[in-house]
């Protein structure tokens, strides 16, 4: 009998990332959706596959592919009951529905719970939110690492880029086998250069690229004028990380590369306006544009890029961002003054952030 991993969420990131690498673990994967048509196609087909943009029509078939809707309560319970893995890439928001799916039911039986969320500690930040108590059920952190650009609904097919990444907590039992894709390490400080290093840099090419005109992220890297910019950020935010890092333990350089190797992907189609929605996250206290900003502030580094961008956002006149208008109202509106105090609680170096950034 094959092990069974019920994996909640069957969209992009389900299909073409975490389903994959199950299986190649020797999990039998049963997804859990709340699109009924989606669940009715993943059983009629039971197959699909992953094509990996760029590399020269690679790709893999997953095969045997079973689906729940999320209404089938019964049937949930039943497969919970009998698997090993509760996983989840539902978005970080409804991790804790799905803790509250599993509270009823008896687990007699060790079950790793995984969520493959972009969010700091997904799955046990959920657990604390949602008090649940299971000595059976161990939760597991993880940091993911996946560019899977908007695509038709037509198809169970997934278009992604072929680099992955999945980094478990060294302190946690890790379910799956390490492989390149796979492996452990610092969690913290792992979360924070992935969520620096590529989210960060993402954000920021996605608000300069749009200021250029651009549509897609892979132009930028197709004009010698951009890709000075290019430079200049990405190097201010790895030196942001090597503030973090207690010891130099690994080559940042490398890792900087590879990642603007991974934008530069003209099959990728990676849009600008997706990239920049949702900037009152993205751009709020700690996140993953002032924090490695704050870092360089307070070690007196070089902060050009960051300074160009903060600019931007209070000059240029962004349309089409989806909420970018509530942040615009509720924040840049109000001034600096009250994004260095209040949006980003730096009241006590409230003139060094206005010397470094202006005013």
């Amino acid at each position: 009998m094959s092990k069974v991993a019920l994996h909640f969420g069957a969209g992009n990131i389900g299909r073409g990332f975490i389903a994959p690498v199950l299986q190649e673990n020797d999990y039998e994967v049963v997804f859990v959706d709340v699109d009924k048509d989606l669940v009715n196609d993943l059983n009629t087909l039971k197959k699909y596959k992953v094509n990996f943009i760029g590399s020269n029509n690679e790709y893999i078939d997953i095969y045997n592919i079973k689906a729940v809707n999320i209404s089938d309560t019964e049937k949930i319970q039943s497969l919970i009951s009998n698997c090993e893995i509760i996983s989840t890439s539902v978005g970080p928001q409804y991790v804790k529905n799905v803790i509250e799916a599993i509270s009823n039911v008896r687990i007699d039986k060790q079950v790793s719970f995984i969520a493959f969320e972009n969010k700091y500690r997904a799955s046990t930040s959920a657990k604390e939110e949602s008090e649940f108590h299971n000595e059976n059920v161990k939760f597991v952190d993880v940091v993911i690492d996946k560019i899977v650009p908007l695509q038709s609904k037509e198809s169970l097919d997934v278009n992604v880029e072929k680099y992955g990444s999945i980094v478990f907590d060294d302190k946690s039992t890790t379910p799956l086998n390490f492989s390149s894709v796979v492996r452990d390490g610092d969690y913290d400080y792992e979360f924070k250069k992935k969520l620096w290093m590529l989210n960060g840099l993402h954000l920021c090419l996605a608000y300069f690229g749009i200021s250029e005109n651009y549509q897609y992220i892979h132009e930028l890297y197709e004009n010698k004028e951009t890709h000075s910019f290019i430079n200049l950020i990405s190097s201010e935010i790895m030196e942001s990380v090597q503030i973090l890092q207690k010891e130099e333990h690994e080559n940042l350089e490398k890792y900087k590369n590879i990642i603007n190797d991974r934008f530069s992907n003209n099959k990728i189609n990676d849009q600008l306006l997706r990239v920049a929605r949702n900037p009152m996250i993205k751009f709020s206290y700690l996140e993953r544009f002032h924090e490695p900003l704050d870092l360089l502030i307070q070690d007196d580094k070089n902060i050009s890029g960051f300074k160009k961008i903060l600019d931007l956002i209070f000059d240029y006149p962004y349309e089409g961002i989806d909420s970018f208008n509530e942040f615009k109202n509720g924040v840049l509106n109000l001034g600096r003054e009250n994004l260095y105090k209040n949006f980003w609680k730096q009241d006590k170096n409230y003139n060094i952030y206005l010397e470094k950034l202006g005013e």
